[in-house]
């Protein structure tokens, strides 16, 4: 992984926590994809429907939560985060995202139980 992916991530997520809007959609490829570990309805498949989610998810309070970035191999970052410490009850403890970057857009984002799942994955 290259700095740059990490830099890129680690500012997006910034950008997101400061509910800095215009910056995230920028850095969206127009076709991102956003898939929850089990597909279904929640899955996002176009720019638009990645930010309704990211926008709901801010306004829940879910930027105020502390992030872990991890390489996850070459142009992808895994972001971990634990949604029970800021949803409470009801939402996991542990939560990350692979997050794969072509050209410094975002293209697709997988999301996954744990950081354990995501690595495993990635091997």
């Amino acid at each position: 992984m290259s700095e740059h992916v990490m830099a890129l991530a680690r500012e997006g997520f910034g950008a997101w926590q400061r509910g800095d809007f215009a910056t995230i959609e920028a850095m969206l490829d127009p076709s991102v994809q956003w898939r929850w570990f089990e597909p279904g309805e929640w899955d996002c498949r176009s720019r638009d429907d990645v930010m309704r989610t990211l926008r709901e998810r801010y306004e829940q309070g879910f930027g105020r939560s502390d992030l872990e970035f991890v390489d996850g191999g070459e142009d992808a970052v895994i972001v971990v985060a634990h949604p029970a410490a800021v949803g409470g009850e009801g939402w996991p403890e542990e939560a990350a995202t692979m997050i794969t970057f072509r050209d410094g857009k975002v293209t697709t984002m997988q999301d996954y139980r744990t950081k354990d799942e995501t690595s495993a994955a990635v091997r």
